[in-house]
């Protein structure tokens, strides 16, 4: 019995398989292809995300390339400010040195330039002195007219051979003992003079000329 049954179970069940088959069937294949169609979406969007993955990592290496470029740049930027201060501050040191070697030598010079001014006032002086010396030591001389004109006395003197008097307003002239000019001396004369030596020219300070006829 209960393998008759069985049996019996198993006829009716091919039995539905087969009248109710088609529509089943049909049913399978349209979510088959639901099913597939989502799943081929799914791979598409996953695709699609994979590829914006890929573009996005690709942009995170090119920023990561510019940040590595830029450090570097950075980098060589600082080490060339670092190497700039570096020769700013020798260039200032330098400055100070040769500021105070300048000014050294600006105290040297005007040490030299001193002395050398005190030196030629001093020889100034001396050289001033040793002309005044000169110039008021008075001098005699005796001597013969050999002309007397303009402001100029000619002697000849026996030890200055010819000396030529400049005759000043100043210049005391007599002829005889009484007073007289310089144009009333004649040549031949006799004359005793005093003078001073100033810029090399012999000054007479005064002139007493001897007539030829009062020595007669």
């Amino acid at each position: 019995m209960r393998i008759t049954a069985w049996i019996a179970g198993l006829v009716l069940a091919s039995g539905c398989a087969m009248f109710g088959g088609s529509s089943e069937s049909s049913s399978k294949k349209s979510e088959t292809r639901t099913a597939q169609d989502q799943a081929h979406q799914a791979l598409q969007q996953a695709s699609d995300a994979q590829k914006k993955a890929a573009d996005e990592q690709a942009k995170v290496e090119q920023y990561q390339e510019d940040v590595t470029k830029k450090q570097k740049e950075l980098a060589d930027a600082q080490a060339r400010l670092k190497g700039q201060i570096a020769k700013a501050e020798q260039a200032q040191r330098d400055a100070q040195e040769a500021n105070r070697v300048a000014q050294q030598e600006s105290q040297l010079q005007q040490s030299q330039a001193s002395k050398v001014q005190r030196s030629e006032a001093q020889q100034m002086n001396s050289t001033n002195q040793e002309r005044l010396q000169t110039w008021s030591q008075d001098k005699d001389v005796s001597g013969q007219v050999v002309q007397a004109q303009g402001n100029s006395l000619q002697l000849r003197t026996s030890d200055q051979g010819l000396l030529e008097l400049q005759v000043t307003d100043s210049t005391s002239v007599k002829i005889n003992g009484q007073t007289a000019t310089l144009s009333q001396i004649k040549p031949g004369s006799e004359v005793r003079a005093n003078y001073q030596v100033v810029d090399g020219k012999a000054k007479a300070l005064s002139i007493a000329a001897t007539s030829k006829a009062s020595g007669q």
